[in-house]
């Protein structure tokens, strides 16, 4: 896996997109990787450590950007792995709606996510990045989830989705369960429980954890 990441990230550094597409997907079909291990272990790290390559905003900007697109088309192509993986799992567990904050704009985190429902036997729809909350009611009303994940990375998004959360239970009352994640909640793990949401989420394992927890499995 260590190897897998360094090449990985080699090809990422160089924006070599063709070679980071390739490689991840080698893996995968080798059977030598799961696709959350794909995530957690390879492409999360490797977008992460951008930061600290670019420590200037000038360029870190534009890098990021150009980092995370490569990212996203792997995590796209390698969505028939997703699929196979799902079919070990026992299915119907419940509906999940996986969305950011209106003013949060990084998603690539939330897609995983949502692909680690999928896997585990959910019926996931990912609505992604910028959602306004009238247009987020209206998702509500229609897809009718079980659990609502809302993933933040903007540590100054918590105050919003603790409003958010108010004001969906207020709408749709008490049925769904809330379930929070992201970068936001790395250094104070417990603020899930301020924002209102009922579970934090920070990795695959937990999510298996929820559904254990819900009685799903």
């Amino acid at each position: 896996m260590e190897r897998l990441y360094k090449d990985v990230l080699s090809a990422l550094q160089k924006e070599n997109k063709e070679e980071a597409v390739k490689l991840s997907l080698a893996a995968l079909s080798s059977g030598n990787v799961t696709v959350p291990e794909l995530y957690e272990m390879v492409l999360a790290p490797a977008l992460i450590s951008v930061i600290d390559e670019y420590p200037k905003d000038e360029e870190l900007i534009w890098r990021e950007h150009v980092r995370s697109a490569i990212i996203r088309t792997i995590m796209e192509s390698a969505y028939s792995f997703v699929l196979e993986e799902r079919k070990k799992a026992e299915q119907n567990k419940g509906k999940v709606l996986v969305v950011c904050p209106e003013f949060e704009d990084h998603e690539l985190g939330a897609k995983m996510v949502a692909d680690f429902f999928t896997i585990g036997g959910f019926d996931t729809t990912f609505v992604g990045a910028r959602t306004p909350e009238k247009t987020l009611f209206q998702a509500i009303s229609i897809v009718e989830p079980d659990f609502i994940t809302i993933s933040v990375t903007n540590y100054f998004n918590l105050v919003s989705v603790k409003k958010l959360i108010e004001n969906i239970k207020e709408k749709f009352g008490d049925r769904i369960t809330f379930i929070v994640g992201g970068n936001a909640f790395a250094s104070n793990p417990e603020a899930y429980k301020m924002v209102g949401a009922d579970m934090l989420s920070e990795d695959y394992e937990d999510i298996m954890k929820i559904t254990k927890e819900a009685g799903l499995a």
